[in-house]
């Protein structure tokens, strides 16, 4: 353990001299080691042992983890307050203004009697519209000196000539060639107002959820009666897709999947080139294209769909190219299969979207999507078929997990038939996923590409419908690693934990989270959280629940066994909350994104400059509408958790013991979570446009 420590700290003490022999200022070598002891502090997390993980990587990470945040954390600390940028003509100004003050306060100074103390609810909302000023998570808390109210935003297309006196703010930043900071980006862009839903329409959506909760705590009495249990556990049939006329037809067509991939290969170059060669404002189409339409729509295909969205992703394409043209064709190693990968990427990914603000800078976006073509490429050389799609892509394994939820799979119609008098096992040779039809368990690992089906000699393939989550009720985990278990904990931690991060009120709560912890704010502080609050804590009482959800089975199991049965009981609450985060996005800044497009495209094209110029704002979606649809997101998920908890209970419930009471553990904790999500989601959120 101690080699694999001095691994960071030394690389941690050439950055100090690096720094301190560039600067020529002991002040910043000061930091520096102030950032070296701190990360020497956290080395004490990493000790610990997680023996599901091969080869420990787990601690690896940890420690790699906390050593770039402690590096962040003393450049933060070293950096030297820049000077304030001369007004430019034409420029928006970023308003600054001072938290008013509360009604007390307000009504106390004018000479008027107190006012009654507001209740919680308007205290979450008074408290979330303080700070209206939001910079990039991590960053420490400042001061922002007071500025004059903004000027409306207008795009002045005679910066296509080389003139800049009349750039906007964002493109000023650009004039001298230079890309803006991602924290100067960060603070510019999430710094957005977004307005909020009516208080009584609140109150009414929290008291209708309130209601469906104990509805729903009936239904599942009523539901797990000893009477009532085999009712409970079937299932409708679904149609064959495959055999509808024109659908079916369609579905067969062999170059079905090239009609799909096509726009999306020509998007993601535009979204490279413009990413790269671009402005590096939030206005590129770059950020608009992949963090305000992509990243929030493709996780609807996963819920309505399934994993149709690998069929055409690009990264597999590219690795498909490339393995025509030389590879190994080597076995995947045994390492690999597994969810740790896959989990652990995709928090890294999310850990640096949060600190680095990949997602407010073209050019680190394009790097991003660079760098997973660059691994699909790189696998696909060295091993057969699409190693990088199955067992390492960062989106695909928790996407694939939400894909148990959609109302499709691909199933075999006569098992009996594979088995005996297909000898050449077509459908086999042709899945570049590695799957077996006739022995395929679940449809988390198939792309829905239906190679497949038009591969099957005898037409013994079908693409049935089914009910919403049904897969997660009659999936039975046989391994006997946590890695999915820990994934659903993850995505329940780490969705709350980012929707959190982009309200206004963290730059209020992160002073109260270093008190608490003894950590200064800034890039240590967010590693904590995220690691604490966003995986391990959910973890943790995931598996108390769960553990305490099988008093009355046939059999009691283990702690461990108890939460990879009940884990994916919890998995619809994740995705509810992740579609509501995403809905904030999608509709609530789509009018930016298609006015940025239209700017994007009289920029590059000169045509509609003039329509452009005298584009008026776009209108926000009515913040009691788009809270509405978020609300609807969550409580689709915990009825779906509902439905699936109570199947999984009289599946497991022995008949002598109520089922009602292993479900009960289960059900209020979904109820609230769901509580609790409405609740944040009603405080204002910062924009990423």
């Amino acid at each position: 353990m101690e080699s694999v420590s001095s691994i960071p700290s030394m690389l941690f003490q050439s950055e100090i001299r690096n720094h301190a022999s560039f600067s020529g200022t002991p002040a910043i070598a000061g930091c520096y080691a102030e950032g070296d002891q701190m990360f020497r502090q956290m080395l004490s997390i990493a000790r610990v042992s997680f023996r599901p993980v091969p080869f420990q990587v787990w601690r690896i990470s940890l420690l790699l983890l906390f050593w770039g945040a402690a590096v962040i954390q003393a450049q933060n600390t070293a950096s030297p307050p820049k000077a304030a940028a001369k007004p430019v003509a034409g420029a928006v100004a970023v308003t600054d203004q001072k938290p008013p003050q509360s009604p007390v306060s307000a009504s106390t100074a004018a000479g008027q009697p107190e006012a009654a103390a507001p209740n919680w609810l308007d205290t979450l909302i008074e408290n979330s519209e303080e700070v209206q000023h939001v910079d990039a998570p991590g960053t420490p808390p400042h001061e922002h000196p007071g500025t004059e109210p903004a000027a409306p935003h207008e795009h002045d297309m005679s910066n296509m000539s080389g003139d800049t006196s009349s750039m906007t703010h964002d493109q000023a930043g650009m004039a001298a060639g230079g890309a803006m900071s991602a924290e100067e980006m960060a603070a510019h862009d999430h710094g957005a107002m977004t307005n909020i839903p009516d208080t009584w329409f609140v109150r009414t959506l929290l008291g209708i959820t309130v209601a469906f909760a104990g509805l729903l705590l009936i239904l599942a009495r009523r539901g797990l009666q000893p009477a009532n249990r085999t009712a409970t556990l079937l299932g409708k049939v679904g149609k064959d897709l495959l055999k509808m006329p024109l659908l079916g037809g369609f579905l067969r067509w062999r170059h079905f999947n090239t009609l799909l991939l096509a726009p999306t290969l020509l998007i993601f170059a535009f979204i490279v080139i413009a990413g790269l060669f671009g402005e590096q404002t939030t206005s590129n189409p770059a950020i608009l294209l992949t963090w305000i339409l992509w990243w929030p729509a493709v996780i609807f295909t996963f819920f309505l769909v399934g994993r149709i969205w690998c069929t055409i992703c690009p990264f597999g394409f590219m690795g498909d190219v490339a393995q025509k043209v030389a590879t190994w064709n080597k076995k995947a190693p045994r390492i690999l299969k597994n969810m740790w990968w896959r989990l652990g990427l995709f928090l890294g990914l999310t850990w640096m979207t949060t600190l680095f603000a990949l997602d407010r800078v073209p050019r680190s976006t394009a790097y991003l999507a660079l760098a997973l073509t660059s691994g699909a490429v790189v696998l696909a050389i060295v091993y057969e078929k699409r190693v990088f799609c199955r067992y390492v892509c960062p989106v695909g394994g928790i996407f694939g997990l939400y894909s148990m939820t959609a109302p499709v799979h691909l199933a075999v119609k006569d098992k009996h038939l594979c088995q005996t008098e297909c000898k050449g096992k077509d459908c086999n040779a042709s899945c570049d996923w590695f799957q077996f039809p006739a022995a395929m368990e679940r449809g988390a690992e198939c792309n829905l590409c239906l190679d497949c089906v038009r591969a099957c000699p005898h037409d013994n393939l079908a693409l049935n419908t089914r009910p919403f989550a049904g897969e997660l009720v009659q999936f039975q985990p046989h391994r006997k690693s946590l890695d999915e278990a820990t994934a659903v904990a993850a995505i329940l931690g780490v969705s709350l934990l980012q929707t959190a991060v982009m309200l206004n009120a963290w730059q209020s709560w992160q002073p109260k989270l270093a008190a608490i912890l003894h950590i200064p704010a800034g890039p240590v502080l967010y590693t904590v959280v995220f690691l604490g609050f966003g995986v391990l804590l959910p973890l943790l009482l995931l598996g108390f629940i769960s553990y305490l959800g099988t008093r009355g089975a046939v059999s009691r199991p283990d702690a461990f066994s108890a939460l990879r049965t009940y884990a994916y009981a919890f998995l619809p609450l994740g995705l509810g909350l992740h579609a509501a985060h995403n809905f904030h996005h999608l509709f609530g800044e789509g009018g930016a994104l298609w006015q940025g497009l239209q700017v994007a495209f009289a920029r590059y094209t000169g045509w509609g400059a003039d329509a452009v110029a005298n584009m008026a704002p776009a209108t926000p979606m009515n913040s009691n509408v788009l809270y509405f649809l978020q609300w609807l997101a969550l409580i689709g998920g915990l009825y779906l958790a509902y439905r699936v908890s109570t199947r999984l209970v009289a599946r497991y419930a022995s008949e002598q013991t109520g089922a009602f009471r292993m479900a009960l553990p289960v059900l209020l904790f979904a109820f609230a979570y769901t509580v609790l999500n409405v609740l944040v989601l009603s405080a204002p959120m910062a924009h990423r446009h």
